[in-house]
């Protein structure tokens, strides 16, 4: 029996007579022409400037809030810095980055205190996490039986523990209603400026604003 041109084909391309080329390697950089070199290089370039506005479109790490005990708290934090929250409680960051200066090399003190700081935090975490839990909001739902009834009442006791107004001394200072949030050009500048001002002891995200001040050497009234 006649063996088929494919398998003809295919015996050639495993005894190494005859099938498809193979593919030509990639040229070496020095062997591309400047214009080839050139045009290699812009797509190189624009990719990484797309790559960059990827990021900074989607990064939503370039924001830190510095949270308070007291209602009077964030506005005495921010006039000890020298700065100004608009009505959302939003700071420039670079208006604060600005208002503190430039800041004295960090002592082995200051280090210490930032230290300490955040393991004080760590551990109201910690008890934050295995502490009570918070209320049931359908604990008070009287059920009938009827499914409409009792939906209609779970809603609305869902409903109302949502609109509840904010807990004004939470056990958890981060869960605080009191806060300011300063807001960075890029996640790389928000963490420059954490790592230039000692704050990154604190966190990253949601700091205790009285030992940021006190990291920063703001006066405020406790």
């Amino acid at each position: 029996m006649p063996l088929s041109d494919a398998a003809k084909a295919l015996l050639a391309a495993r005894s190494g007579r005859g099938g498809p080329p193979p593919p030509k390697p990639e040229p070496e950089p020095e062997d591309l022409d400047a214009e080839e070199a050139e045009r290699r290089r812009g797509f190189r370039e624009r990719a990484r400037r797309e790559a960059e506005r990827f990021e900074l479109a989607t990064d939503s790490e370039f924001w830190l809030a510095f949270c308070f005990r007291e209602p009077r708290n964030p506005a005495e934090f921010c006039a000890a810095a020298g700065v100004a929250a608009d009505d959302r409680g939003y700071v420039d960051g670079a208006a604060l980055t600005a208002a503190l200066g430039e800041r004295p090399a960090r002592t082995a003190r200051d280090r210490a205190r930032a230290m300490l700081a955040s393991r004080s935090l760590a551990d109201d975490a910690t008890d934050r996490m295995s502490g009570i839990p918070r209320p049931d909001p359908l604990a008070n739902v009287v059920y009938t039986g009827d499914l409409a009834t009792d939906a209609a009442a779970e809603l609305i006791a869902l409903h109302a523990a949502l609109n509840a107004p904010p807990d004004p001394s939470p056990p958890y200072l981060l869960d605080s209603p009191h806060w300011i949030v300063a807001h960075f050009p890029s996640r790389d500048i928000k963490e420059a400026f954490l790592a230039d001002t000692g704050l990154d002891a604190l966190g990253d995200k949601y700091l205790d604003g009285h030992q940021a001040a006190k990291i920063l050497q703001l006066k405020m009234k406790e």
